[in-house]
């Protein structure tokens, strides 16, 4: 069996924990063609894997050092003038207390540039300006970082994936946490406005048995899944469709379904019971209190616009430390995607689902995962190959009724 030597060439997988204020967070990434001559590693990570072999796994914390460092100095006062407020969905985008903006929409700020996407967080506002925090989304973070050897190649003579590693691991990790002692302000300016807000019952009159992931993507949420469902238990597919995503191996006591469509429920294998329910016309759920274990909503979270009403109906049929797992990634139908959902960045709306629970009042141990880095697989019936090389994103956000 191969071990990792000085100049060995690896896919290695990284988590990346931390916790904020609010939850518990893990960043997963793939990261392909790392070269352990020409690329930079973690303080320590390297000559730590060196020796090891495929399945080996090693975990340390990382140097403060390696993390960005909070600067007081980058939270700036700016009067409203400085921000270059775009129009999205008819109206002036406005900058709003803890949402993340890119740096080009500010002006005459040093050590920004007009082309720059890198963020900044909107830590106050007031009727004249606002503050302006331009430090990394992960400042001041405590971070452990695991890293597992998928696969060994002999040298070869690519430049690697990870010479700035930072860039890439840290490129979104930190937005979905909510400031320390203030929701974000997701929720004004119509967020659960839609560009089509006809009757959903006839958007999905028909079947849509469509993949809303690609495959390799659809492999690591059912993995997740597999670690988070256990067996003999009561479970609700919200929002369901034609596929639960369920491991094998799993054995619930009952899988209930509840969808816009019966034809693509009856096609669902793991559905023992369905009900056709649109829960933009009513959020309530058509079941008795503390009927289930575990509530799933895969790639469908972003199309309620009655949220917090359907996150309270979820903890009513909950059993106590149930689980409620939500997972999207970052395509959606977009006449029915709500607008505050297409605005935010991607890691962002890990943090807005997580508002959903804290607004509940009834759920705790929040807890979010990405997924990140996979080769998109050579698949004649996803449209998407070969013009994006990487799988799907999977963005998880789970969290138990409180007993």
């Amino acid at each position: 069996m191969a071990h990792i030597t000085q100049d060995s060439v690896v896919t290695a997988y990284f988590e990346i924990s931390w916790e904020s204020a609010h939850a518990a967070h893990v960043e997963r990434y793939l990261a392909r063609e790392v070269s352990f001559v020409r690329d930079i590693l973690p303080l320590g990570l390297k000559s730590r894997m060196r020796g090891l072999g495929p399945g080996d796994s090693v975990e340390l914390a990382l140097d403060p050092s390696e993390i960005p460092g909070f600067k007081p100095g980058k939270v700036l006062d700016m009067p409203i003038a400085r921000f270059k407020a775009p129009f999205i969905h008819n109206r002036k985008l406005k900058p709003r207390l803890g949402r993340f903006y890119p740096q080009h929409l500010i002006v005459d700020v040093p050590g920004t540039r007009p082309d720059s996407d890198a963020p900044f967080r909107v830590v106050d506002t007031d009727k004249t300006g606002f503050k302006a925090d331009l430090n990394h989304p992960m400042a001041g973070r405590d971070v452990r970082v695991k890293a597992t050897v998928m696969d060994i190649r002999p040298p070869s003579g690519k430049t690697g994936t990870l010479r700035r590693w930072s860039d890439i691991l840290f490129n979104g990790p930190g937005m979905q946490a909510q400031l320390p002692d203030t929701p974000t302000d997701f929720f004004s300016e119509e967020p659960f406005a839609r560009a089509d807000e006809s009757d959903d019952a006839r958007f999905y009159t028909r079947p849509r048995p469509v993949a809303h992931l690609d495959s390799q993507a659809m492999e690591n949420l059912t993995a997740t899944y597999a670690a988070l469902l256990t067996n003999a238990t009561d479970l609700l597919d919200l929002m369901a469709g034609h596929d639960s995503h369920l491991p094998e191996g799993l054995s619930p006591r009952s899988v209930t379904g509840l969808g816009m469509n019966a034809q693509d429920m009856a096609a669902n294998p793991a559905l023992t019971a369905s009900v056709v329910h649109d829960l933009n016309q009513d959020p309530e759920l058509p079941f008795a209190d503390a009927s289930f274990d575990a509530i799933l909503c895969t790639v469908s979270v972003e199309y309620l616009i009655h949220p917090f009403e359907v996150f309270e109906a979820a903890a009513r049929t909950l059993r106590p430390g149930g689980i409620f797992v939500l997972s999207f990634s970052n395509r959606w139908f977009e006449p029915k995607v709500i607008h505050v959902w297409s605005e935010l960045h991607e890691f962002e709306r890990m943090g807005l689902v997580s508002q959903y629970f804290s607004h509940s009042g009834r759920f705790g141990d929040v807890r979010t995962i990405s997924e990140r880095g996979w080769p998109r697989p050579g698949d004649s019936q996803d449209r998407h190959f070969p013009h994006q090389a990487e799988s799907d994103p999977v963005y998880v956000v789970w969290a138990r009724l409180e007993q």
